[in-house]
Order: structure tokens, then sequence, then C-alpha cells
């Protein structure tokens, strides 16, 4: 089977799924909720999933003793009187080296349904939380667990906690969808259809749920892959509405099928959803092709009026709801600049954004900053977070310009000293939990790499000049630093909340502000083997403000030596659908309106040409959510990754990139932000950071004479010949 590289992802906690020890054995044990909140007291019953055992029953316990609190032999626990955390362990009988735990906590938080498949994925000092959107949730966030004392119990019923920093998840900023008859957006090509006419049956909106489903493995279940169709058409070429959503599909349940399509290209795109494996209390989904449109429909009057088609068994579904189960929803996508299909989606919430994409927060949460094991609180809002101003990591009054607050501003003028890191929406708002769990994630080791930064300390001190008009350059003792064509004085560089924070706005219509961090350590460029270099970033973008990574034969300033050397740039491009470049500057220099020749690596630059596994920008963007991008580059050839899944490569030019030491360049861009982010979608950048930009790094780092990635050519050709 041809396979792509996928880079590691450390630390993975499944709030969920904990397993307490190892062993050799097939059996997995889950313990149902994952975690949950609990006042003294109180009781909570919990279920075992165990899979892969003939003997199913599984031995209660609590891991703290009775200290923790009891458990009956059916799973019902019973919380102590004094708060705390406590873990519940389900141990198979069949294997008894196989358990599951589940995280209870006594606090003064109160009582709330716990979210759904909570996970945390630990890398350094930062955990990045992921979770099933929850119905009539608006925005998400994440805290440390606080002290009892600092739960405030409000009049009306409201919850706060005194001095609380919350990270928000905000809203994803991608073109809508339009719905039925809803007119379609000036130049789009795609809708979504749920109750209306697909292909000559009439579909209504109770159609659109084809039965029920799960989302955590279990006894009686087996996964369904969805996989993206790589042919020409099987996506929108077409202007900007491209989404994962947007991909022709095919759910599978079959190993063999799965690998026979990875093989020929088809996308990755996981493990959608868990059907039943046995028929009892179950209704049949089938699919069948129209041409080269995929439908999914229930065995009922559809499936009569399609049989011409010649539908078959997709999976088994339950007929009605069921413990732990989530509607399977269906909504068809009219493609009209290339193949339609059936899109399926698991719960209303995930429902509402296939159908509507656009502003709907996103299921992300990020946490930085650890320095020890650390219980996070993940909860779900009614409301979404306020904006409190422009977070910076220096103070500046408004002016032209917003105020930029730090975080300490912001505290001491919010109400209960309450932050809201990333709060996209109304400044009055006071948003209040409908769903809270809890997970447990404490710092990595750092990887081995020859420079390597967390951002846990400050950058210390620094030696400023201003050689050139708008423009800033600093010596740290680890780093030097640039800012180019911004508005002066009003820039902020510095450590804050375990991260890099950088926030500047070009000074003048038609300039190119730049921000540059250059480690003063040296790597090194080869023909036989390669630098690799990684990254974190927030990497929201449009063709005007972006992140990027500097491979450069020339010294610092590297930005003001580009005509004397060869330098390759990395970075994320364009409005929806964004994209990713690899572009190499050969004794010239770069600016936003004045690329260097790029190789052409993304899918639909050519209407008539394939698309290839490669992950979609806009699908890993979020203004508080880190992506995270590595590079590996020798004299002959560079490989692209964004959050460890293959993104492009490209066939350099031999001679063109010389052999020997290279600085290694961290940065960002604003041009002319003035007439940026045009679009509706980009409504917080519209609203709240139109003439400014904000990064926040983290993980960098690079190593030297490493072997080059696994890559399969025959999936993701490299590009050769570089395009102006």
């Amino acid at each position: 089977m041809k396979t792509l590289v996928v880079l590691p992802v450390f630390g993975v906690i499944l709030a969920a799924t904990v397993p307490a020890r190892g062993g050799q054995s097939d059996v997995s044990v889950t313990v149902l909720p994952g975690s949950v909140g609990l006042a003294g007291g109180d009781t909570q019953t919990f279920e075992a999933l165990v899979s892969n055992a003939t003997d199913t029953t599984v031995t209660w316990s609590v891991r703290e003793g009775a200290d923790g609190g009891a458990i009956t032999p059916s799973g019902v626990y019973t919380a102590p009187a004094s708060s705390g955390i406590y873990h519940v362990v389900a141990t198979s009988n069949e294997d008894p080296n196989s358990s599951g735990v589940a995280l209870t906590v006594v606090s003064g938080l109160p009582p709330q349904a716990p979210l759904s498949n909570v996970k945390a994925a630990v890398r350094g000092d930062s955990a990045a939380v992921s979770f099933d959107l929850v119905d009539g949730a608006r925005d998400y966030r994440v805290y440390p667990l606080p002290d009892d004392s600092d739960v405030l119990l409000l009049p009306g019923g409201d919850v706060a906690v005194q001095n609380a920093i919350y990270r928000c998840a905000g809203d994803r900023e991608v073109p809508p969808v339009p719905t039925d008859g809803e007119p379609q957006i000036p130049g789009g090509a795609v809708r979504a259809l749920v109750a209306a006419n697909v292909l000559g049956f009439t579909r209504t909106q109770a159609d659109a749920t084809l039965g029920y489903v799960y989302t955590l493995a279990g006894p009686g279940r087996v996964p369904v892959y969805a996989l993206g169709n790589p042919a020409p058409g099987a996506d929108n070429p077409c202007y900007f509405q491209r989404w994962n959503a947007s991909r022709a599909k095919k759910y599978v349940t079959s190993e063999s099928e799965r690998g026979s399509l990875l093989a020929a290209g088809w996308r990755d795109d996981g493990i959608a959803f868990y059907a039943s494996s046995e028929s009892e209390d179950t209704t049949q989904v089938l699919t069948a092709l129209s041409g080269e449109t995929r439908l999914y429909f229930s065995d009922d009057t559809e499936a009569a009026a399609r049989s011409s088609l010649g539908p078959t068994l997709a999976f088994l579904v339950k007929a009605a709801p069921a413990d732990g189960a989530a509607p399977l929803m269906r909504a068809y996508y009219e493609n009209g600049c290339g193949f339609s299909h059936d899109e399926l989606a698991v719960g209303q919430a995930m429902f509402e954004r296939i159908i509507h994409q656009g502003n709907l927060p996103l299921n992300h949460l990020l946490w930085s900053g650890l320095t020890r094991p650390t219980t996070l609180v993940v909860e779900a809002l009614d409301q979404g977070c306020p904006f409190q101003g422009h977070l910076s990591p220096e103070s500046f009054p408004a002016d032209e310009h917003q105020a930029f607050l730090t975080l300490e501003d912001i505290q001491g003028q919010a109400a209960n000293g309450e932050v809201f890191v990333n709060g996209q929406h109304e400044p009055d708002n006071r948003p209040q939990a409908i769903a809270r769990s809890f997970v447990e994630v404490e710092p990595q080791a750092t990887e081995a790499l020859d420079f390597y930064d967390t951002f846990a300390d400050p950058l210390g001190d620094f030696i400023e000049t201003r050689p050139i008009f708008q423009t800033v350059r600093r010596e740290y003792e680890n780093y030097d630093v640039g800012f180019y064509s911004v508005e002066l004085p009003k820039f902020a560089i510095g450590t804050m909340l375990g991260e890099l924070w950088v926030t500047y706005s070009d000074w003048a219509s038609d300039t190119d502000g730049k921000f540059r961090l250059t480690p003063k350590r040296w790597a090194t460029l080869a023909a036989d083997s390669f630098l690799h270099v990684t990254m974190e970033v927030d990497i929201f973008g449009t063709d005007r403000r972006y992140p990027q990574i500097l491979v450069s034969d020339r010294s610092w300033p590297v930005q003001e030596q580009l005509v004397d050397g060869a330098t390759l740039v990395f970075q994320t491009f364009s409005t929806a659908p964004q994209r990713m470049d690899i572009e190499l500057c050969d004794h010239r220099n770069w600016e936003v309106n004045d690329q260097c020749p790029r190789f052409v690596v993304e899918n639909g630059h050519d209407l008539s040409g394939p698309f290839r596994p490669q992950p979609e920008v806009s699908e890993h963007m979020g203004v508080d959510r880190r992506a995270r991008v590595d590079v590996y580059a020798s004299t002959l050839r560079a490989y692209l990754f964004l959050d460890g899944l293959a993104y492009g490569c490209a066939d350099l030019p031999e001679g063109q990139m010389p052999a020997g030491p290279a600085t290694v360049t961290f940065g960002d861009a604003l041009y002319h932000s003035g007439v940026d982010v045009p679009d509706p979608y980009f409504r917080f950048h519209q609203e709240h950071m139109h003439l400014e930009t904000r990064r926040h790094f983290d993980e960098i780092g690079f190593i030297s004479g490493v072997a080059a990635p696994p890559w399969d050519e025959s999936l993701l050709p490299c590009a050769a010949n570089p395009v102006p």
C-alpha cells in the first residue's frame, strides 16, 4: 500500500480513554463519560466499553481508594465530600492488564453535562484540545482548574472565576455555503441541499437523519472511514468555496478497500464515525453512483426511487436513538464546478457547520505555558467570548489605531478580573457553560534539535537601532529581530502565555510591513542531507498577511541581503482557498507585492488537474489555533508539511541553493492592510484586527543533517521549474 508520511504527534491524551497499563493484548477499555464534574456526594453512572474481548465485563475501582469516593460493581460512583481530582478505573476481567480511566473532579464549579470525545495533544509545553461540537454552543474555552475559593456564584445563577485567564476557540473565518433556497453568494459555485430535489428525488428535512452512530470505538461497532476522491472535478477548483466538506467522498468500512483507495491517491480524512457491526435494531444506509455523483440514503422510498443505480450496502446504523449515539445527518453538496456528492455529519452541531460553513465556532482550543501536571477545564458556552481589546505583550494608547492592551491591562478593567483571550464577540457578553469536561496534561520533553525554543522565558534585554525609515532592529541574546515598514512606535514583541507574541501594523497604504526573527545559531544546507525546520504559529492568512519561514545563505539582516544570495521562502498565501507556497529567491528581493518565483504544489491551480491528498489549509486556521509547519530543505529539494501532513515538494534548480552555513528566519508579512480582509466572512478581522496583525509563535527550532522524510511522489509529485 502506498502511504504518505505523517509526522508524530506528541503526548496524545484521550479524556475518554486513558490506558492504565500496557500489554500485548488487543483488548481495550473505554470509560464513558471520560470526565465529569461533580459536587460532593453526587452520584454518576459510568459505562465501560470493552473491545476485542469475549468477556466484556469489568471490575470497577477508584485509584485513590476510599478517599476518592466509592463505586459499585455496576459502575455507580459516589463522589467524596472533599474537593479533588479522582480517577475511576474499569479493568477488563478477560485481560487484567487492560484498563480504562475516567477523570472525576469535585470542585466549586457547578456540575454540567460533559463534552464528547475530548482529546489533548501535548507538544513541549502546549496542549491542543479537540472535541465534538456541542449542540447550541456559540463558543468554547479552556482554563486551568481553579481553586474553589476563586469560583464565584453570582446572582441569577451565573458563574465566574476570579482572575481567570480563558482561551477561547473563536470562529472559523471561511466562506459560507447557501442552503436550499438561499441565494448563491457572488462568484459561488457550491450549495448545500437538505430539503430539496436531488437528482430527481425530493428529500425532506426528516430525510436528513439517516440513523444513529457513535463517535467512539466499542463492542458491536465498526469504524467508517472517509476518503476524499482525487479525480479532477472531485472538489471545487473555482474561486473560494472549498472546505473539507466540498471534497467528493466515499465512506468505507473495509480495511482492504480503504488501503486500495489510499494507494490510488484518495485523501485520508480519518474515521468519520463508528457504525453498527450487528444487525439488531439497525437500518441499512445504501450508496450508489449517478455518473460521478455519490449518494447515500436509507433503505426506504429513496432506495426504491434509485433502484436503477444499483445501490449497495454502505454500513448499518441504529434505527432509533441509543445511549451514546448521535444522529448521522446528510446534506447534498451541489458543485457547479465539479462533482456533487452527499456529505455526512455526526450530530446537529456538525450538520449546521456543513450546511452553513462561514462564521461558526471552532472545535479546537489551545493552552500553552505548561510547567507541571495540570487539569484543564474545557467548556462549551452559550455565548461567544467577549472582545476585550487588542491583546499585546506591550501597552500602547489608542490613536489612529486601537489601543494595545496587555493581560494585566485587561484583567484590571474586567469584571471579576476575567480575561477572554481570543474573545471575538460582543464586549458585554458574559458566556456561561452549557457543557464541561476535564483533561489532565503535563509538559513533554523538548525535541532533540540543534536549536529549539518554547518561549518559557522572556527574550531578555536588547539593543535597538532604527537604521532605515519605519524600520526597527533589535539584538537579543539568542535572536536578531527586525520590523520593516511598520507604524512606529506602535509595535510589540514579547513572551506571553508561554508563546512569543508579535503585533504591528503597516505604516501606510501600499507598504510592505514585515517581521523577521532570526536565531543567532546557524544551520547547514547540504546536498546529501536535509535541514529540518519546525514552527507552530496561527496561520490565518490572506494574500496580504501570513506567516513565513526563510532559509537563506545570507546572514542577518537577511531581509536586506536577499539580493546577494539564495533564499527559500515557505508561507501560507491567498484568501480562500488558502494554499501553502515554496518560493525560491535567487539573488533578488522579496516583498508581498513582489513575490519570488514559486513552485506550484497546491490543489486547484489547474481546473482539469487532480486533487492530491493534501490538507485543506483553511481547516487548520484560527486566531488562537496554532498549526505546525515543518520544512525539510537540501540544496536540491524541499518538502513542506502542515500539522504533520504532507503538503508539497519542490525540486530545486541545481546550483541555485549553495551548500554550507544557512540562517533560519521565522517571519510574518502585512501589506496594505486597509484593503485587506474584504470578504464578509472575515468578520473578526474586519471588526477588530483590520489594520493590525498579530501572531503567536511557539515550538520553533531546527536541526541539520537529517534524512529526507518518507515521501510518495506518485501521490504528491515534486514540482519543478518555479513560475513567476
